[in-house]
């Protein structure tokens, strides 16, 4: 074989080598994304805040026990940091007491706690149990419906010395039929 087959020949190889990697890589990609858990889902993740400074994310999911009961601890919320590598990092102090964080009530009588935001503590979201189903949702009023939490996306102002809230979108599936709704709330 000539040094210019051989040359030709390797190459093909390393070409052929690199396309069949690149499907590999795209299919799997293409399979996590596909099992990626949606704002829909009904997981432990009770619902997500996205903001407009960054495409990083706070996660507040459910915790239970093996019988379906919360936990003693029944939420945990945390960053998913998309806008660098996907990791997930812990709320700051400053971010559970000021923004982020979260007070959960005391059962009602028909079981349900109240979940309190920091920042939002007049929009009253319940930790309710899906009926027939040992999974928990947030559930609150979106549009004057009631509804499954799935997302809020707040847009803030940042030119200021701290950052203020212009408005918030709530995103919902109604608890009635799963209907999306929303809600657009524009901050004084």
């Amino acid at each position: 074989m000539s040094k210019s087959r051989k040359r030709m020949s390797t190459t093909l190889r390393w070409g052929l080598l690199a396309g069949i990697t690149l499907v590999l890589a795209g299919s799997a990609l293409g399979l996590i994304l596909a099992l990626r858990a949606k704002p829909e889902d009904t997981g432990p993740n009770l619902f997500i805040i996205q903001r407009s400074k960054n495409t990083n994310e706070v996660h507040y999911d459910v915790q239970v026990e093996a019988d379906g009961t919360l936990a003693k601890e029944p939420v945990v919320a945390y960053w998913v940091m998309k806008a660098k590598d996907g990791s997930q990092e812990d709320l700051t102090f400053f971010e559970r007491k000021m923004a982020y964080g979260f007070e959960v009530l005391k059962p009602n009588d028909k079981g349900d706690r109240e979940l309190k935001l920091v920042a939002w503590e007049d929009r009253k979201i319940f930790l309710k149990r899906v009926k027939d189903s040992a999974k928990w949702r947030a559930v609150t009023t979106v549009d004057g419906k009631e509804a499954y939490l799935t997302r809020l996306f707040i847009q803030t102002d940042e030119s200021g010395l701290t950052p203020s809230v212009k408005y918030v979108d709530l995103f919902g599936e109604t608890v009635e039929d799963g209907d999306p709704v929303k809600e657009h709330i524009v901050k004084d």
